[in-house]
Parts: C-alpha cells; structure tokens; sequence
C-alpha cells in the first residue's frame, strides 16, 4: 500500500487558516529501504541525517515498531498507536525498525489555526511522542482524508483543513485522559456527569452522586476533580448557572422565578454566583442579549 498526495493550494485557501500540502499511507515491510516512493525535494531525507521541514506533520503509526527523535527529543521507541508531532524549522529524523516495519499515515499542514495552538502551549516541540493508541477509526479519517485530496473537489482544501483539526482535537483530548483512573472510574464519573445534569433543577448533595454512582465520596471527590478540573459541588453549580442563561435568554421568567426554578437558596445567592461567574448581574446579561438581538424571548412555563 502505498498512497501519497502532495498538494499545491491557491492563494484564496491561505485565508482558510490551514492549508493542508500532504496526505499519505503506506506500508512500510521489514527490509525495506526507508523512506521509499516518489517525494519532492523538499520531504527527502536520510534517517541518518534526519531533516527540517516548514510545515506542521501528524504523522501516525498504526502498526509495527521504529524509532523517532528531533532537536527537543532524544532518541525514543515508536510503536504502533503513536503519533508524531512534527513542526516547522524543528530537525527531526524517524524510520521503521528493518526487522518489523511499520504502517504509517500523515497529513501536513501550514496555517495561523497551527501556529495559534502552539503559540498557547496546545502543542509544543518539547513533547512531539504522543501515545493514543490503535485505533481503526483514527486510521480511516485518514482514508477518509487521503480520498478528499486524491479527488480534489471544489472546496478540497477547507474540508482537509476540518481533518486537520479532527485530528488535532483527538490528540489532545487523549492527552488529557488522566492516566492514574481506571475505566470503571472513568465510566463513574460519567455516569455522575450524566446523573447531575438530569437533576440540575434539584437541591443535591455531592455525597448522594457519589452513592448513585457505587463510589465512596472522598474518593469520588478527589477522582472527579482530576478528570473534570472541577470539585462535584463547582460543577455542579456550573451546569446550574448554563441553564440559568438558557433561561434568561429564551423565557420571560423573572431572575426571582429563574433562582426558584433551578433550586437556588436564595435570589441573592443566585445573583452572587451568576456575577462570580460571568462577570454581570442576571439583569444585566439578560439587558446586554436584549440589545443585541432582535429577537424576543418566548414564555416559558414552569414546571409543575
């Protein structure tokens, strides 16, 4: 297998944010001379050597076993599930283990989108190894990607561009798993998750989430906060003030009937937190929508 595109875009698609200027898939067999196929100038490059590119590449391997390093990485194992992060004016080298091989996908790309993630420490040269794991269904975005630049409709460019940034969600989302929680607590977690936005108009106590969800609560406090960022108790008053704006904005119940609508102690507290959180009164978020927009909110009946 061996399918490689090298794209040249038009000035307009620059305007787009990313431009995509490769996508490709191949093989590569135990014993095969790396890198093999048909490249420009620019992409050759020995392993020995190693190279530098002016581009961004996320370069995936599905199966086998290699090697990558660059100027922030020393030499490191590469399997299959990794990615590579490979950035522009950064030296790099990679290759496949002779005796195994490996399966790799890549895309590249240029783009102020790319250069703004890395600018805000999204993703940084300093940790270009990245473990997600094999997934088929990472795998066929790249078909998926490779078929939209080997057809090259109108409108190409911008629909790799939305691959480009799949891609790029993904593996920072993955980067984000704690890796010190289990499945079955991930699975928790989601289930209090779940189980806290059902009851968000209610008055509940983080220790009866925890019972629902079969956790003890210190141990459901300390796990929920380091996968969400958030104690249960933040979060939950979180959700709460969400639907206070959906409220404000798409019903004409008063802030006094929107505190009691979604459990609130009392209005004070309700204007206490929303101004913590948002900066504005209800009164005043609600005037400042009012103004920009033209449309009028519908009434809302309460619920029984």
């Amino acid at each position: 297998m061996e399918n490689i595109k090298y794209l040249i875009p038009q000035q307009s698609d620059f305007e787009w944010g990313i431009v995509t200027t490769t996508v490709g898939m191949q093989d590569v067999q135990a014993g095969c001379k790396y890198p093999y196929g048909e490249h420009p100038h620019d992409y050759l490059f020995s392993p020995e050597q190693g190279r530098i590119i002016q581009e961004y590449q996320i370069l995936y391997i599905l199966q086998g076993r290699g090697w990558f390093e660059s100027t922030h990485c020393s030499r490191t194992l590469v399997q299959g599930g990794d990615v590579i992060l490979l950035f522009p004016g950064e030296w790099h080298s990679y290759a496949p283990d002779p005796e195994v091989g490996w399966t790799e996908a890549w895309i590249g790309f240029t783009g102020g989108y790319a250069d703004h993630l890395v600018h805000h420490q999204f993703f940084s040269p300093a940790t270009p190894h990245i473990r997600v794991g094999a997934h088929n269904a990472f795998w066929t975005h790249f078909e998926d990607a490779y078929e939209v630049a080997k057809n090259q409709t109108p409108a190409y460019q911008q629909q790799l561009a939305g691959y480009v940034c799949l891609f790029l969600s993904k593996i920072y989302a993955l980067t984000r798993q704690p890796r010190s929680l289990s499945n079955s607590t991930l699975d928790q977690i989601n289930q209090a998750k779940h189980y806290m936005a059902e009851h968000s108009r209610e008055v509940l106590l983080m220790e009866q989430v925890a019972r629902e969800v079969g956790m003890g609560y210190s141990k459901f406090r300390k796990d929920f906060k380091t996968y969400t960022g958030f104690t249960p108790g933040n979060y939950f008053i979180r959700l709460k003030l969400a639907q206070s704006k959906d409220l404000l904005l798409s019903s004409t119940l008063s802030c006094k009937e929107i505190a009691f609508e979604m459990g609130f102690d009392t209005v004070a507290y309700f204007h206490q937190l929303f101004h913590r959180f948002y900066g504005l009164t209800p009164n005043q978020f609600r005037k400042q929508a009012v103004q920009s927009s033209p449309s009028t909110p519908k009434e809302t009946r309460r619920k029984p």
